[in-house]
C-alpha cells in the first residue's frame, strides 16, 4: 500500500472515530452513517470484522440498545477491542442501500450484523439484547460459533444436545422464534420424557411441552413440582401446561360443532376421553374451566339444551368461564339457533343480560353480547326489544371500530412523522 493510500485510510479512520455517537469513552465507539466503502477499506486495513447496528429512528428497541446497552463499559471494552463498529439509519443515505443489500439478513429492527471486509455477513443477531447476551453472542461468533455454522452442522444431520442447544441459542439471538420452536419441537420427539429432568434438555426443549396427548406432557404434569430446580417456578410451568390444554379443548369444541364426519367425531371423542382423564387427575389452575367447556359442549351437541343452559349459569356463578367470551358467545348462538322452548329462551336471555352487564364499562373494547340479546328477543317475539338491542350492538361495535382505527391511525402517523 503506498503512502498516500495509507494516510487516506488513517484520516478516514480518525473521521469515523470523531463521528461516534456513543463518545463518552466507555461504551461502543460507533461511526454513524459514514460512507460504506470507507468502512470496508478500514476493515481490510485493520483486518477486523464490522459490527453493524441496523436501526431506524422510530424503533423503540433500537433506542433502548443505544441508550441502555451500547454505552455500558463492559460492552464497549469488548466491541471496541474486536470490531469496527458502525451504525446506519436504514431509511437514510447509505443505510437505504445497505438495507437492500442485506435484506435477507435484516428481519426487523434492530438487526445486529457481523460483516467481513468483503461485505459478507458472517453472523447476525436481532432485537433488544441485554448486555451479557449481546457480548456472549458476538464472542461466540468470533470463536466460529455463528448462526450460519450452527445451521450448517444441524442441516448436515447433527442432532446431539450440544449442537441443537448452540443452534437454538444462535436462533434466539437472531430473534428467529418460529425456527427456534420448530427445532425444539423436533428435538423433543427424539428424546424420552425422562430426559426432561436434565437441566440443559429442559432449557432447550422444555417450553415446547404443550401437547396434552404426548407422553412428555404427561410426564411433566405428573412431576411438575420438581421443575423449579430448572430455573422456572410451578406457576409458570402450570401456565404452559394450561395453554396447551386450552388449545386442545378449543379444538375439540370447534371441530365437533363443525363436523358431521363419523370418523372425525370418533377421533374427537377419543381425544376428549384422554383430556378428561388428565383434567380430573391434576389440580392445575383453570382446569375446571376446561372441564366446564367440554361438558357444556357435550350437552349442547346431544340436544340437552336446558342442561347446557343450567351448566352455563352455574359456571358463571362459580366464575369458571369468566375469561371465555368467545366460547360463551358461540355457545349461546348455537343454543339460540336450536332452542324452541320459550322458558329456555327466557332463561338464556336472562343469562345474556347478566353477561353483558358484567362487561367492562369501556364499550369501545368490551365484548358485545347485544347481537345475541337481539336474537333471543326475536325468537320470543319481542320485536321492539330486539330492535333496541340490535341498535345498541351496532352502536357499541361502531365505537369499538372507530377507537381501534384511531389508535392504529395514530401509530401510523407517528411512524411517518419520525421518518
Amino acid at each position: 500500500m503506498n503512502l498516500r493510500a495509507t494516510l487516506s485510510l488513517l484520516f478516514a479512520g480518525s473521521l469515523l472515530t470523531l463521528s461516534a455517537q456513543e463518545d463518552a469513552g466507555k461504551g461502543i465507539q460507533f461511526a454513524a452513517n459514514e460512507p460504506w466503502q470507507q468502512i470496508l477499506q478500514q476493515a481490510k486495513a485493520q483486518n477486523r470484522l464490522i459490527f453493524m447496528d441496523c436501526y431506524t429512528v422510530w424503533c423503540g428497541p433500537c433506542k433502548g440498545l443505544s441508550e441502555n446497552i451500547f454505552p455500558q463499559e463492559k460492552v464497549g471494552e469488548f466491541f471496541n477491542a474486536n470490531f469496527i463498529n458502525v451504525k446506519y439509519d436504514m431509511e437514510k443515505g447509505d443505510g437505504k442501500m445497505l438495507n437492500e443489500k442485506y435484506k435477507e439478513n435484516i428481519i426487523g429492527y434492530p438487526t445486529l450484523l457481523l460483516i467481513d471486509a468483503d461485505g459478507k455477513v458472517v453472523h447476525q443477531m436481532a432485537g433488544y439484547q441485554e448486555a451479557d447476551a449481546l457480548v456472549n453472542g458476538m464472542k461466540a461468533a468470533l470463536e466460529g460459533n455463528t448462526l450460519f455454522s450452527a445451521r450448517a452442522r444441524y442441516e448436515a444431520g447433527a442432532r446431539d444436545l450440544q449442537t441443537v442447544a448452540a443452534y437454538i441459542d444462535a436462533l434466539n439471538g437472531a430473534a428467529q422464534t418460529a425456527a427456534v420452536n420448530e427445532i425444539a419441537r423436533d428435538f423433543l420427539t427424539t428424546i424420552p420424557p425422562e430426559r426432561l429432568n436434565e437441566e440443559e434438555v429442559w432449557r432447550v426443549a422444555g417450553k415446547q411441552v404443550k401437547d396434552p396427548y404426548s407422553e412428555h406432557y404427561k410426564f411433566v404434569i405428573s412431576n411438575r413440582s420438581s421443575r423449579t430446580r430448572f430455573g422456572g417456578d410451578r406457576y409458570a410451568i402450570e401456565a404452559q401446561l394450561l395453554s396447551g390444554m386450552q388449545q386442545a379443548v378449543d379444538e375439540i369444541v370447534r371441530v365437533t360443532r363443525a363436523s358431521t364426519n363419523p370418523d372425525t367425531l370418533a377421533m374427537m371423542q377419543e381425544r376428549e376421553t384422554l383430556l378428561k382423564d388428565l383434567l380430573s387427575k391434576h389440580a392445575v389452575r383453570e382446569f375446571p374451566s376446561c372441564i366446564a367447556k367440554l361438558r357444556v359442549n357435550d350437552l349442547l351437541l346431544a340436544g340437552n339444551l336446558q342442561e347446557a343452559n343450567d351448566l352455563l349459569r352455574a359456571s358463571r356463578e362459580l366464575g369458571l368461564l369468566r375469561y371465555q367470551n368467545s366460547f360463551l358467545a358461540d355457545t349461546y348462538r348455537l343454543l339460540l339457533e336450536r332452542a324452541r322452548d320459550k322458558k329456555l329462551l327466557r332463561s338464556a336471555l336472562a343469562e345474556l343480560n347478566i353477561l353483558q352487564e358484567r362487561q367492562p364499562p369501556q364499550v369501545e373494547f368490551a365484548h358485545n353480547y347485544y347481537d345475541l340479546i337481539a336474537a333471543a328477543n326475536d325468537k320470543l317475539g319481542q320485536r321492539d326489544a330486539a330492535r333496541a338491542a340490535r341498535e345498541e350492538f351496532e352502536r357499541r361495535d361502531n365505537i369499538r371500530k372507530e377507537r381501534v382505527a384511531k389508535i392504529f391511525g395514530k401509530l401510523l402517523e407517528s411512524k411517518e412523522e419520525t421518518k
